[in-house]
């Protein structure tokens, strides 16, 4: 089938969608470089209103999401080498948190936990809603509210967690056991109803276009034989699958031998030259890796993906499985998708990992979120006026990038550390006992100098991942429901895997269920540039999301799901009712690669990596977030929180002793 060209009005480019990326029509983004800390100010105020407004409600907002426009301009004003000086509030705090993601926050709940309820803690973050990449959207039809993630998705292999973080989930009154018995099934809506994973070939990559089921009882070489690649490639892909191929080089090997061989070669490489596949098999994995490692298979080491599982071609290696602790299992960090790893499913809740940061401020700041369990929280509003006011002990204040972090005095004598901010009305300076930093490593150079040269290159070091989570609100999923999908893998698209959000029921939240009413459709991206080496890739994809309005965005998300789904009487203009796109530039935290980098990084906690110089403490300033564990889970992030904390109350008691 060749593929269909749509016209903009066809697709429904103009019906009425919020577009918050451009600033009476000029791009913030085109113009911060040489933007003064006033306009920066302005343009901040302009799009994210003052947080005790009336009407102020951030997960309701549709659009360009995620590092929204006025979430970074003020940072690359300093990145581009700007000192800013602010007023003196006359505040002061037991503790000063910058950023609050999930290290953020459970920093916050850490230091109260011992430092006391009367402790005086303000929370700091350049968003106009708190969570980090975990936040939530909210989508409004007809009276009916549905929630998804905006970012971070899910808990991957929690029986793994460490008693730090297990003991924080347990504290915020989520039984992890007791919710995943109940909402699994929901997870699995669709496939235990006879819905099936599809792939859509599409004219440029394959040379024809067409949606192509593959149902559970339909095996690999009767799926390949139907879809639209060349002969050799059909041929190749039936070996391979049915594991009639031999890597030939490696099977007199040990098994550590060939586990170490694996690490350094790509599974493109693998493929190609050890079982000799025609590279016409390789546009069928290209974007598989994307959602795991955000780029595809000619970057990812062999071995990672023998240890994810799903990738074929080394049954004949006959591998020993990785043990629950050994160099594979996490120790590293460097395997995103453990949970694959020993049969674990991950825990979803209905807004993603936002359910964790909206319990720690429930908990943190009382009157923000009401209720008090896990069912009533799902559909519990917050009342942002009610972070940041002067009554609490822990305040949260929104739309406040910092700018500058530094020591009153030496940092190993200072008693005090100033922190400079930025809202609508300029530059601020409130003044802490302590600061954990629980920002991206990579700002922190450009907040902090008092850092050596050393530590701050180390902090730059490692590039985070880009990647995009869009969320579609159709009016109905019929098309899903006649085409027999709930799952799509379009490798040669603009967004690489698009899925039917689970219909949750739990406590007081009830998404719609049926596929005539409402549903949300859930579009990854990540942004890469294929062929080039890892760090040049995930450098061009940053640059393209920070560059890309949401207008293009939006024309190739119509164009997409109108090629994907026509077939099934789907109608972009029609049936489209709310694009929300939720873009990471500075996505996952870095992971080490044993394709390029030290193989010991990769496998084993050692000193010597980027990531644990990056995190060293300084005078009263500690650091604590995932990057500083080269690692992007949820679990991580609570753990390096409780590390910050613990040195931060070291230093109060080596002071209290002098």
């Amino acid at each position: 089938m060749k593929g269909k060209s749509y016209s903009d009005n066809a697709l429904g480019m103009d019906r009425l969608i919020d577009r918050r990326d451009f600033l009476n029509g000029v791009s913030i983004g085109l113009t911060a470089a040489v933007a003064g800390p006033a306009m920066i100010a302005a343009a901040e105020g302009a799009t994210s209103p003052r947080q005790d407004e009336e009407g102020y409600y951030p997960p309701a907002l549709t659009g360009l999401r995620g590092s929204h426009t006025g979430s970074f301009e003020t940072s690359h004003t300093i990145r581009d080498g700007r000192l800013i000086e602010g007023r003196q509030t006359g505040e002061e705090y037991d503790l000063v948190v910058v950023g609050g993601g999930i290290s953020g926050l459970a920093a916050a709940w850490f230091f109260r936990q011992s430092a006391g309820p009367d402790a005086k803690i303000l929370i700091l973050d350049n968003h106009d809603d708190f969570g980090g990449h975990a936040k939530r959207n909210e989508f409004d039809l007809d009276g009916r509210t549905i929630i998804v993630n905006g970012g971070t998705l899910n808990l991957e292999q929690p029986t793994n967690y460490s008693t730090v973080a297990r003991s924080l989930i347990n504290e915020l009154g989520i039984d992890l056991k007791a919710y995943h018995a109940k909402t699994d099934p929901m997870v699995r809506h669709f496939q235990h109803n006879g819905y099936e994973p599809s792939t859509f070939f599409d004219q440029k990559t394959f040379g024809v276009e067409g949606l192509y089921n593959k149902p559970d009882d339909v095996s690999w070489g009767e799926y390949i034989e139907k879809i639209p690649l060349g002969e050799q490639a059909k041929i190749d892909l039936i070996r391979l699958y049915n594991e009639d191929v031999r890597a030939e080089a490696l099977e007199n090997l040990s098994d550590s031998e060939k586990k170490k061989k694996l690490a350094l070669i790509s599974y493109n490489d693998y493929l190609t030259e050890f079982l000799g596949l025609n590279p016409d098999v390789l546009p069928f994995f290209q974007a598989k890796t994307h959602f795991r490692f955000y780029m595809g298979p000619e970057q990812v080491p062999a071995l990672y993906l023998w240890q994810q599982g799903g990738y074929p071609g080394f049954d004949h290696l006959a591998l020993r499985p990785t043990a629950m602790i050994s160099p594979l299992h996490h120790i590293g960090g460097p395997h995103h998708g453990r949970e694959d790893e020993h049969k674990e499913r991950s825990i979803y809740f209905p807004d993603g990992n936002a359910t964790i940061t909206r319990s720690i401020v429930r908990q943190l700041i009382p009157g923000t979120i009401p209720g008090q369990t896990l069912d009533d929280l799902f559909t519990a509003p917050t009342n942002y006026a009610q972070l940041d006011r002067p009554e609490n002990n822990t305040r949260i204040r929104l739309n406040a990038p910092v700018v500058n972090v530094a020591h009153l005095g030496d940092p190993a004598t200072a008693k005090h550390v100033r922190v400079t901010y930025m809202r609508q009305d300029g530059p601020s300076t409130v003044k802490a006992r302590n600061c954990i930093l629980a920002c991206w490593h990579m700002v922190i150079p450009y907040i902090c100098r008092d850092f050596s040269a050393e530590q701050r290159g180390a902090m730059k070091y490692g590039i985070k991942a880009p990647r995009v989570y869009t969320n579609v609100l159709l009016r109905n999923g019929r098309a899903f429901e006649k085409l027999n999908t709930h799952n799509i893998h379009s490798p040669g698209e603009f967004h690489t895997t698009t899925s039917l959000h689970p219909p949750y029921q739990v406590g007081s939240y009830h998404a719609p269920i049926r596929l005539d009413e409402p549903v949300v459709v859930k579009m990854h991206r990540a942004p890469c540039k294929p062929g080039a080496d890892r760090s040049t890739q995930l450098k061009a994809g940053r640059t393209e999301l920070f560059n890309m309005s949401f207008e293009t965005f939006e024309r190739n998300i119509r164009d997409q799901l109108q090629r994907m789904l026509g077939a099934g009487g789907f109608d972009a203009a029609r049936d489209i009712a709310a694009i929300t796109v939720n873009r990471w530039p500075h996505g996952n935290a870095y992971l080490y690669n044993s394709l390029t980098e030290p193989y010991h990084w990769c496998f084993y906690s050692t000193d010597d990596r980027p990531c644990v110089i990056a995190s060293q403490r300084l005078g009263r300033i500690s650091i604590a977030n995932s990057d500083a564990a080269a690692n992007p889970f949820t679990d991580v992030a609570i753990d390096e929180a409780h590390r910050a904390v613990r040195e931060v109350l070291a230093d109060r008691y080596k002071l209290s002793q002098t």
